[in-house]
C-alpha cells in the first residue's frame, strides 16, 4: 500500500502522486463510494499500488466548497482591473466564503498594465482597505511579469489555490511562474467583457519539491451556504477590532447601539464594505428562513 496526494480527477479517474514521487491513476474502491466519500483533489489517501484503486481517505484538515478543493495552505484570490472589471462584491463573497474556511488568504489584483493614472488612484484606496483589513494585497502583471517575484515567495513550500472569475488571469500568472507548465490561456471575450472558461478541472500542480498550485475553473457565482447569520461578522476582520456592541446578539443592521454602524459613521470601516455586509447577511437570513419553514397547524 501507498500514500499520496490526489492530484486531478477527470474521466471518472483519480490521479494520485504517491509518497515515492510517481502518478498513479487510480479508480475507488466501492466501499468508500458506499459511504459516500466524495473525494476532492488536494485529498490525502491510501492505495493499492498494485491493483490501481484508492482504499482510504485521511481526515481533511480543511476544504473550499468552490473551488473544490482540500488541504490547502492558502488561497491567492485574481482579480483584474479590467477585461473582467474589477468587482469588489464578488470579491468580499469570495473572502467571506474563504474565511468560512479558516485559510489564509492573499488578494491579487492582476492586470495593472491596463490601468490609468485614475485607476492607479482608485485602487491604492482598495487595496489600502484590504490592507488595513489584514489581507496581503499584490499588485501585479502576469503580462508585464509585474508582482511574480512576490507571489513566488508567498507560494514557497506552500499548497496554494488560485481562484477567481473566468478571465481574470490564473493559469496565465501560473505560467509566467512556471513555464513549462504551458497552461491554457485565452483573450476575454469583446461581447461580453467576461472570460472565457480555459481551465475545466480542478488540477494540483507541482511548483517544486515543496510547493504546489492548484489551477482552478473560473466561476462568476458563489453561494455562502456554509456561513450562518450569527457568524458572518466574524469573516469581516475589520469588524472584530471594533468594540462590542449594546447586544452580544447584535448583526449590525437595525439593533441599537450597534458599534460597528458608529465605526461606519466615524469612516473606521468602509461604507461599501458594510453594504455588502448587509447584502449578504439579507441573503442568508432568507436562505435560513427557507432552510426552516413554519411548522404546519394540525387542524384543531
Amino acid at each position: 500500500m501507498l500514500q499520496g496526494r490526489l492530484v486531478k480527477a477527470k474521466g471518472g479517474f483519480y490521479f494520485v502522486k504517491s509518497s515515492q514521487g510517481e502518478v498513479v491513476r487510480c479508480r475507488v474502491r466501492g466501499r468508500l463510494e458506499d459511504a459516500g466519500i466524495k473525494l476532492l483533489v488536494g485529498d490525502l489517501v491510501k492505495i493499492d499500488e498494485n491493483k490501481k484503486v484508492i482504499t482510504k481517505a485521511y481526515p481533511r484538515k480543511n476544504r473550499l466548497l468552490r473551488p473544490p478543493v482540500a488541504n490547502i495552505d492558502q488561497v491567492v484570490i485574481v482579480m483584474s482591473v479590467h477585461k473582467p472589471p474589477l468587482d469588489l462584491f464578488f470579491l468580499d463573497r469570495l473572502l467571506v466564503s474563504i474565511e468560512a474556511s479558516f485559510m489564509d488568504v492573499i488578494i491579487c489584483i492582476n492586470k495593472m498594465d491596463l490601468t490609468t493614472p485614475d485607476d492607479k488612484k482608485i485602487l491604492e484606496e482598495i487595496g489600502d482597505t484590504f490592507k488595513n483589513c489584514g489581507y496581503n494585497v499584490v499588485f501585479g502583471s502576469a503580462v508585464v511579469g509585474w508582482g511574480i517575484e512576490e507571489i513566488k515567495n508567498i507560494m514557497h513550500r506552500k499548497i496554494t489555490v488560485f481562484a477567481g472569475p473566468s478571465g481574470a488571469g490564473k493559469s496565465t500568472l501560473i505560467n509566467m511562474i512556471k513555464p513549462e507548465l504551458d497552461l491554457r490561456s485565452e483573450p476575454v471575450s469583446v461581447k461580453s467583457d467576461r472570460g472565457r472558461h480555459t481551465t475545466r478541472h480542478v488540477e494540483l500542480l507541482e511548483l517544486d519539491k515543496f510547493s504546489f498550485v492548484a489551477d482552478t475553473p473560473g466561476f462568476q457565482k458563489l453561494d455562502l451556504k456554509n456561513v450562518a447569520s450569527g457568524e458572518l461578522s466574524s469573516f469581516f476582520p475589520e469588524m472584530l477590532s471594533q468594540d462590542p456592541c449594546k447586544f452580544s446578539s447584535c448583526l449590525h443592521d437595525a439593533e441599537p447601539g450597534c458599534a460597528i454602524k458608529n465605526a461606519v459613521k466615524a469612516g473606521e470601516i468602509t461604507s461599501w464594505r458594510y453594504e455588502h455586509y448587509l447584502f449578504f447577511l439579507r441573503e442568508i437570513q432568507q436562505k435560513e428562513k427557507t432552510f426552516f419553514p413554519k411548522k404546519e397547524e394540525d387542524g384543531r
